[in-house]
């Protein structure tokens, strides 16, 4: 557009003087004017209309040539396959407004997949015991969203700092505090939640987000198997479409029967007991995913 303004405003500026040549003849004598304008063209008006033609050719010339060269590149980028990017640098090699980088909707695929996973775990809310130990779960999604687990806790039990001085500089009972052992239960899961988040912005991690609910039994020191209450949350972080790192944070409600020894009568008492167990693990799912 730029360039032609500028050759209409050469043209004007070459062809100005001789209309005003032409007009001032005009008012002096309009009978020689019209013999003057049907006449022959002077030398510098010739020059003048060759230099502008010339423009003009130059000007076709440059866009035909800018035309050639952009078809020359669509022809390249059509012949080479573009490489998606796999890692969050890459994203800025990407021409703006022509090539779109779409992340996955779900890159861990879960409907009609078995979960299998191992986990470390402790209790993080007894005062008196320091419970630690395994969880294995195994489960099976009937879509994205839902699917059942089973879980199996194994717990060891060691007494803390606090129970010790209990027990021998008080002379305080401990055999009635109830510690777990170990937890066998079932779960429905939900997960309503998923996204994607940059670890050290060189890498795109998906993650998702869940919530359960089931029933089971725990096993105590007091040597009782309790029906109890199992609350859960938790996330994985997907490595690949068949592994992903996973923590959890489970909450077990129950009631214990424990024995009371007072006055040398011994009793039996039920206590309200909860444990908070978190874990951190690997999840892996099988068969292959075919689908994203």
């Amino acid at each position: 557009m730029l360039k032609q303004v500028l050759l209409v405003a050469t043209f004007s500026l070459w062809t100005l003087p001789s209309v005003h040549s032409a007009w001032a003849q005009f008012e002096e004598d309009p009978s020689e004017t019209s013999t003057v304008l049907q006449g022959d063209a002077s030398p510098e008006q010739d020059k003048a209309d060759a230099e502008v033609e010339d423009l003009y050719d130059k000007f076709d010339a440059d866009e035909n040539t800018k035309r050639e060269k952009e078809k020359q590149v669509k022809k390249k980028e059509k012949e080479v396959p573009k490489k998606d990017p796999s890692t969050l640098s890459e994203l800025s090699t990407l021409a703006p407004f022509s090539d779109i980088a779409v992340i996955q909707r779900r890159f861990l695929p879960k409907t009609k997949r078995w979960e299998f996973a191992g986990s470390l775990m402790g209790t993080i809310n007894n005062p008196f015991f320091t419970n630690l130990g395994a969880a294995l779960r195994g489960g099976y999604y009937f879509e994205e969203k839902y699917g059942v687990e089973a879980v199996y806790f194994f717990l060891s039990s060691n007494e803390r700092a606090v129970t010790d001085n209990l027990r021998t500089k008080r002379n305080v009972k401990t055999e009635s505090l109830v510690t777990p052992e170990g937890y066998i239960g079932a779960d429905f899961k939900w997960t309503p939640m998923y996204g994607k988040m940059t670890f050290m912005n060189k890498r795109i991690v998906p993650f998702d987000f869940y919530f359960s609910a089931g029933i089971g039994l725990t096993k105590t020191d007091q040597g009782g198997n309790e029906p109890t209450v199992h609350l859960a949350t938790g996330q994985a972080f997907a490595l690949s479409k068949k592994m992903a790192v996973r923590w959890d944070l489970s909450w077990n409600l129950y009631q214990a029967k424990t024995k009371v020894v007072k006055s040398g009568t011994e009793r039996e008492t039920t206590t309200n007991q909860d444990d908070l167990y978190l874990s951190l693990g690997v999840s892996f799912f099988f068969p292959e995913a075919t689908y994203r």
